[in-house]
């Protein structure tokens, strides 16, 4: 069977690892999606690049409509603080009360500037025929000011924890990410004086603190702090990439699999540039009602031009979040008709063709034998065992270089992390192997 063939209702969407280049309908000109599930449909908030958040509904993941601003103006509050406002950025909604929605969001006075602001609108009775209907703005949050603060006042995200209490993970540059209580009745701080800010991850790697892109999640005891780090908006030349940390307790400390706080530059790397798919990030995990773990993002298509000189269409990306057997999260396939068609024909044993990355670098072609051998493009040789849905490849001649992989989708995809802790990720490919 060839698992490769394009869905016909799609453009081509070629890429060096399969399936990182599909494109959803409609998902084009999307920065910063943010995704909720409201009763079995999915709202997406992105930034526009003019006006307010953009909202987009889908009942598939693939398939999205695009429903317009939520709001048609700029609030008078934000208009008056910066009269040269252009676009509300990184927008999220989060459910609120029985049938309503939240919408925190951000602007800032300029790229480079920590003039910037959070504030949040809320629709009390949320409808999916009308979803940009009955919006009320509640005001400002919190702001940031050149010369006063050392933080910068964007990229709002919402955690409700595991006993209700509501969390605001905020922050780029300066001096990195933030997260403050809010109280659930307003939506604003619970700390007016912002007293309980906490910082809880920078990026010392990089000199100019470049990490952004907060989002939080709670699952199994832990709290899982995802991020990007580098540079987005730059077409194919973007640098972002997604990495996470976990913590016992909301605001933290996070820590990556060594034990490394965020704050000191500790994470697990969870996504990166793979050809066509460049510079993913600024996006979500959430878990819909399906009990599914997704996680949702924007990527620069290298196909496409954007704008002027700059290469790399900004494009919406929703994919499976995997979990690893001790709890960190793995990126799974883009949610597409392929992804779907390899859970419908399990494979019972790895043997055959697969396409292989490491750490999202070049891709290889490996056969996994049947004698408990594998051969990679016939230049490396190693040897492979299974336990349930746990693979491990060997390679030689150094033995203790270890692949340690699960399994997926019905047997046709793996995920993992290497001795090196990189991640490695196949997916077969349907020549059968000897």
């Amino acid at each position: 069977m060839a698992f490769l063939s394009l869905h016909p209702e799609q453009r081509s969407y070629w890429s060096a690892f399969p399936f990182d280049g599909f494109v959803p309908e409609n998902g084009v000109g999307v920065h910063d999606p943010s995704i909720c599930d409201f009763d079995g449909h999915y709202v997406c908030l992105n930034t526009n690049g003019n006006g307010f958040g953009m909202m987009r509904t889908s009942t598939d993941l693939i398939h999205w409509h695009v429903d317009g601003p939520v709001l048609p103006a700029t609030p008078d509050w934000l208009q008056k603080a910066m009269p040269q406002h252009r676009s509300i950025w990184a927008p999220e909604a989060i459910r609120h009360g029985r049938d309503g929605l939240r919408m925190y969001y951000c602007a800032s006075a300029a790229f480079g500037h920590n003039n910037s602001w959070i504030g949040v609108a809320e629709c009390p009775h949320f409808n999916l025929l009308k979803p940009t209907d009955g919006w009320i703005d509640l005001g400002l949050i919190i702001d940031s000011k050149e010369g006063r603060d050392n933080f910068n006042a964007i990229d709002p995200s919402i955690l409700v924890d595991a006993k209700g209490r509501q969390w605001m993970f905020f922050g780029s540059y300066w001096s990195g990410l933030y997260v403050a209580e809010l109280d659930p009745t307003t939506g604003k701080l619970l700390h007016s004086d912002r007293s309980d800010m906490t910082l809880v991850a920078r990026n010392p790697l990089d000199k100019a603190n470049g990490i952004e892109a907060a989002s939080a999640v709670y699952r199994d005891g832990f709290y899982y702090l995802f991020a990007n780090y580098g540079l987005a908006a730059q077409g194919v030349r973007s640098t972002y990439q997604i990495v996470v940390g976990r913590s016992a307790s909301p605001n933290g400390p996070f820590v990556d699999s060594q034990g490394r706080t965020m704050v000191e530059g500790g994470h697990e790397d969870v996504l990166k540039t793979s050809s066509p798919m460049f510079g993913p990030g600024g996006g979500a995990a959430f878990r819909d009602s399906k009990g599914r773990w997704l996680l949702s993002l924007h990527y620069y298509d290298g196909r496409k031009p954007w704008h002027g000189q700059v290469w790399g269409v900004p494009t919406l990306q929703v994919r499976d979040l995997l979990w690893s057997p001790d709890g960190w999260p793995l990126p799974g396939l883009p949610i597409m008709p392929e992804s779907n068609e390899l859970n419908r024909h399990p494979q019972k044993s790895p043997v055959g063709h697969w396409r292989h990355q490491g750490d999202f670098g070049a891709v290889s072609e490996v056969d996994i034998r049947r004698d408990g051998t594998f051969e990679i493009e016939g230049k490396r040789r190693g040897k492979w065992s299974r336990t349930g849905d746990e693979l491990k490849l060997t390679w030689d001649p150094d033995s203790a270089f270890t692949d340690t992989v699960q399994l997926a989708y019905a047997g046709n995809y793996y995920i993992g992390r290497n001795t090196s802790n990189q991640i490695i990720r196949g997916v077969r490919v349907g020549r059968r192997s000897r």
